[in-house]
């Protein structure tokens, strides 16, 4: 029977799909060398995918389920279709970006030569009336966005990163970034407004721009990622229901371009820190994450991440193990200690600090945030392999390096040094030792009030210990299932 509809390769780059009746490859498949299929489904199989809604009054509507994201929990396979448009295929993405490495190497090479229009001073002075507003300092910059950085010595490279984003795709990112800079703008307030219907209202209108965004190069993919990571935490500050959907989705879709974008340090403030937030809500949903990371330069010191680059690839075992775990009814339990080992033997590469700009007080954050993060691992391969109740005081000794880690940074640190992105190994701590988590909250985050990502984990604390308290004795990630909904908040 003759194919009536365009092939997949065709489809997907809006081409025109000519056949010759004696070739079973249309002329575009055959002339590139591309497997050609009509494999795709004109809509996707089974039910609908069930939206999600978000906000107090419902403003926000989450347009993915978990039942299209490779890795979640509803997943049938690894290869399912993607959760929406679908992205273009390795091969098809080389015919549009041939040489995209080189070509946003040395695009990057000449933005870094030359002067960046800064993001902050063209739609800060929006948020206020009155004359154009001087470009701000580094260390204005990151006065304003502290919360995403372990220190001001981070700055720098990333504000680089997000004008060069900006700079090439600012019909993608103008919405996204000055919504963020309006948000910080309040969040650094003594007393900060609660967000506002127009906010959630405009966070769908972005959630609308990433889904209906198609990516034809690497510079459409660093946009994606750099407004899918953004939108996820603007999410979590406001509402706090769709953040992973976001995230995930956004990564889906770059996944093919990843490689190109990650060989570019220039980037790295940039394409480290969504895969590390995934990995970290894998780790306690037993779930896949959607890029396995690749570290090309172990040296490399993230604003978020830090010094625990090295562990990103270990962290993915892991995940991958713990949903082998979850699916299969004989898993294979010695494939926990193979990573264990490699936990232990894992050490943070602290050669690039010697000699580089960051304070002693970064420094001393650096390593702090990588000892509790070797514990926090060491912690989930436990329960992973234990029950509640079962082995508890390994457990709990483990929670305690966590803890003690923390109270050294104080001590030493101050009562205004706060643990920057260390609330995950906190967080996990806590559902072995029964302290308040409010109080540790606030040694956590620079944060000046309690948003509803924290409210959400309050609450799956209480009912965490409600069961263990009632004589709960099975694993702890199947309380993480079936209690209330909370995000990883690295």
């Amino acid at each position: 029977m003759p194919i009536s509809r365009s092939c997949d390769h065709c489809y997907v780059q809006k081409k025109k799909c000519q056949r010759n009746k004696s070739q079973a490859k249309c002329i575009r498949c055959a002339r590139l060398a591309l497997d050609c299929s009509t494999a795709r489904h004109s809509r996707p199989p089974g039910r609908p995918a069930r939206s999600k809604l978000l906000g107090p009054a419902a403003e926000i509507q989450v347009w993915a389920s978990e039942k299209g994201i490779p890795g979640s929990k509803n997943a049938e396979s690894q290869t399912a279709s993607p959760p929406l448009s679908q992205s273009a295929s390795t091969d098809a993405a080389s015919e549009q970006d041939l040489l995209a490495t080189d070509d946003l190497s040395c695009s990057i090479g000449h933005d870094a030569q030359s002067k960046l229009h800064d993001v902050l001073q063209e739609l800060g002075q929006n948020q206020q009336k009155g004359t154009p507003a001087p470009e701000p300092t580094d260390e204005e910059f990151y006065t304003l966005n502290d919360i995403f950085m372990i220190g001001p010595t981070f700055a720098k490279d990333f504000r680089r990163a997000l004008n060069y984003s900006y700079s090439k795709s600012p019909h993608l990112l103008r919405d996204m970034f000055s919504a963020m800079i309006k948000y910080m703008m309040n969040s650094t307030k003594l007393n900060p407004t609660t967000p506002v219907h127009a906010e959630i209202a405009g966070v769908a209108d972005l959630l609308r721009t990433l889904q209906a965004t198609e990516i034809a190069n690497t510079h459409d993919a660093l946009a994606v990622l750099v407004l899918g990571q953004s939108l996820a935490a603007l999410d979590t500050f406001i509402v706090s229901t769709g953040s992973m959907l976001i995230l995930r989705h956004s990564l889906y879709l770059v996944k093919p371009w990843y490689p190109q974008l990650a060989q570019v340090d220039f980037l790295d403030p940039v394409t480290m820190t969504p895969l590390f937030w995934e990995l970290l809500e894998c780790l306690i949903k037993r779930e896949i994450p959607i890029i396995r990371p690749r570290i090309h330069r172990p040296a490399v010191v993230d604003r978020l991440v830090g010094l625990c680059v090295t562990l990103m690839p270990i962290l993915y075992d892991l995940c991958e193990v713990s949903h082998e775990l979850k699916v299969q009814s004989q898993p294979e339990m010695h494939k926990l200690d193979i990573i264990k080992q490699q936990v232990l033997s894992w050490t943070p590469y602290e050669a690039f600090l010697h000699g580089s700009n960051f304070t002693d007080s970064e420094i001393m954050l650096l390593r702090a945030q990588a000892a509790i993060y070797r514990s926090a691992t060491l912690l989930l391969i436990h329960r992973l392999k234990y029950q509640l109740s079962c082995q508890d005081g390994i457990a709990v000794s483990y929670a305690n390096d966590i803890l003690a880690e923390r109270d050294k940074i104080l001590l030493c640190g101050g009562p205004n040094t706060k643990l920057q992105f260390g609330c995950f190994p906190l967080f996990l701590a806590l559902l072995e030792i029964p302290l308040r988590p409010e109080n540790l909250w606030k040694s956590a985050t620079k944060l000046s009030y309690c948003p509803p990502c924290a409210e959400q984990f309050f609450s799956f604390h209480k009912y965490f210990w409600q069961q263990r308290w009632d004589g709960y004795k099975g694993s702890l990630f199947d309380l993480i299932d079936s209690g209330p909904m909370f995000i990883a908040v690295p």
